[in-house]
């Protein structure tokens, strides 16, 4: 059971990895197609994912495998919540106080939201197999 927790834990932060990379190409790819202004605003929407994916990662982790189910689904619970309320304050503060443009800002936010779904096949597949 200890391999599967770690193993849980190790594919979700590679996960985010994933999303980290994603936003990476996108903001160079919107800065060489669009200029700064768009790498920028690329570079902040797929870090907003990124970050309120990492916030829950850690929040469901945190206890370890010795909690107890109820509280783990609790802390599952709490942590989705508060992913989406970071989301919400992140692109607040990205639109409204740094002036991102707002297309390639929530196309890098597709983008690694398509990344976490393609990592959980991948490692739902892997775990299949």
């Amino acid at each position: 059971m200890a391999g599967s927790f770690a193993d849980a834990r190790r594919g979700t932060l590679v996960i985010v990895a994933l999303q980290l990379a994603v936003t990476a190409l996108a903001a160079l790819a919107a800065g060489m197609l669009a200029g700064w202004q768009a790498g920028y605003s690329a570079l902040l929407g797929g870090a907003i994912n990124a970050v309120a994916s990492l916030y829950l990662a850690m929040t469901l982790f945190a206890g370890g495998l010795g909690t107890a189910p109820v509280r783990w689904f609790v802390r599952f619970l709490v942590g989705e919540a508060m992913k989406f309320v970071i989301t919400v304050v992140l692109f607040i503060l990205a639109i409204v106080v740094l002036k991102a443009a707002f297309l390639p800002l929530i196309l890098a936010y597709i983008a690694t939201y398509v990344a976490y779904w393609i990592g959980l096949v991948r490692i739902s597949f892997r775990r299949a197999a």
